[in-house]
């Protein structure tokens, strides 16, 4: 009796350790399905200005490519939906950034005035703004606009309206 005992305890050992492998080894897939799938989701946020599907509509003052009277004392941005803006910027040809004393405030809104200091002639100025969508993801704008009496559009000094006002810095990895 004892030795038909011992025959089943070793039979049942032996069918638990080769259920062990199996459920390791469904486990291990799991988890390697698992990263596989979150490297792709991750991959997909890296580049989050990649597409503006569904990005926030904004109008702006001025307007994109307006030419006006004289120097705004201020840019507006109306957003259609409630965007957190986390960056503004007002650039000119020459100068290159100009200090407009922009703050973040992580309070969500739909309207945005930012008060300009005095403006000097330039061919154009160009604003750059960014804004957290309610999905938390960021979104990129800019727009152009010039003023004064002999003013142009800001379109008829550039190549497109994709103009980069941008320093590159070099890549160390390379020296």
């Amino acid at each position: 009796m004892g030795v038909v005992r011992m025959r089943r305890a070793k039979a049942h050992n032996v069918v638990s350790q080769s259920r062990k492998p199996t459920s390791s080894l469904l486990l291990y897939l799991s988890l390697l399905f698992s990263l596989l799938d979150s490297s792709v989701v991750l991959g997909q946020h890296a580049m989050p200005d990649m597409s503006n599907q569904g990005s926030p509509q904004v109008s702006t003052m001025p307007a994109n490519n307006e030419v006006i009277a004289k120097a705004p004392q201020s840019i507006m941005l109306n957003f259609e939906s409630e965007v957190r803006l986390v960056k503004l910027a007002l650039k000119e040809t020459k100068q290159g950034e100009i200090l407009i004393d922009f703050r973040y405030s992580p309070a969500a809104g739909m309207h945005y005035i930012q008060p300009l200091p005095v403006l000097a002639a330039a061919d154009y100025y160009k604003v750059e703004w960014a804004v957290l969508d309610a999905n938390g993801e960021l979104v990129r704008g800019s727009f152009y606009f010039s003023f004064g009496d002999d003013a142009e559009p800001p379109s008829s000094y550039m190549e497109g309206m994709d103009h980069q006002m941008q320093v590159i810095s070099p890549d160390y990895r390379l020296l």
